[in-house]
C-alpha cells in the first residue's frame, strides 16, 4: 500500500496529462528590435494597465498657464497680472483616464488697482473669491467667465 503523496500545485493537471501540449516558457533573445511591441500607455511605462498614478504639478507651471488670462476684459477693466498662486495640484491617472485635482489660492491684479482673490479654487467646483478695491459693479456679473477661463488653464495639464 505504497501510495506516493500527490504534489499539489496550481498546474497539477498539466504535469500528468499526456494530451496536453508542451509549452516552451524559456526566454528567447530578440535579434531584431523592430519585433518588440511596445505597449501604448497613457501614463508611465511601468503602469501599462493604467490603474493608478499620481504626479504633482508645480505651482510655477500653473502660474505660467494662468498668465494666458492676462489682458482678459472683465467688466470695464482688464486683468493685468497673476500676482500669486498657492496651494497644490496633482495629475491623476485612474482607470485609464487623466484627472486633475487641485486646491488653489489665486490672486489676479486688475488694471484699475483692484484685485480678485480666489481664497478657494478647487476641482470640485468651489469658487470662493473676494473683490478688493473693485469699483466696477459689472465685474461681479462677469466673474463666471473668469471662473471658466481659470479652470481651463489650470486643467490644461490633463491633455
Amino acid at each position: 500500500m505504497d501510495n506516493p503523496k500527490k504534489e499539489h500545485s496550481y498546474t497539477y493537471w498539466v504535469k500528468h496529462d499526456p494530451n496536453h501540449p508542451k509549452i516552451d516558457c524559456q526566454p528567447k533573445k530578440v535579434e531584431d528590435p523592430s519585433q518588440v511591441q511596445q505597449p501604448q500607455t497613457i501614463g508611465s511605462q511601468w503602469n501599462v494597465s493604467g490603474t493608478w498614478e499620481e504626479k504633482k504639478v508645480p505651482m510655477s507651471d500653473i502660474k505660467k498657464s494662468l498668465e494666458n488670462i492676462i489682458g482678459m476684459k472683465i467688466g470695464q477693466t482688464k486683468i493685468s497680472a497673476v500676482e500669486s498662486v498657492e496651494g497644490e495640484a496633482h495629475l491623476y491617472l485612474s482607470r485609464g483616464k487623466k484627472r486633475m485635482g487641485y486646491h488653489l489660492k489665486i490672486t489676479y491684479a486688475l488694471e484699475d488697482d483692484g484685485q480678485i482673490k480666489y481664497t478657494d479654487f478647487t476641482d470640485d467646483g468651489d469658487r470662493d473669491y473676494v473683490l478688493e478695491d473693485v469699483n466696477d459693479e459689472t465685474v461681479k456679473h462677469q466673474i463666471e467667465e473668469l471662473h471658466d477661463q481659470t479652470k481651463q488653464f489650470v486643467e490644461v495639464f490633463k491633455n
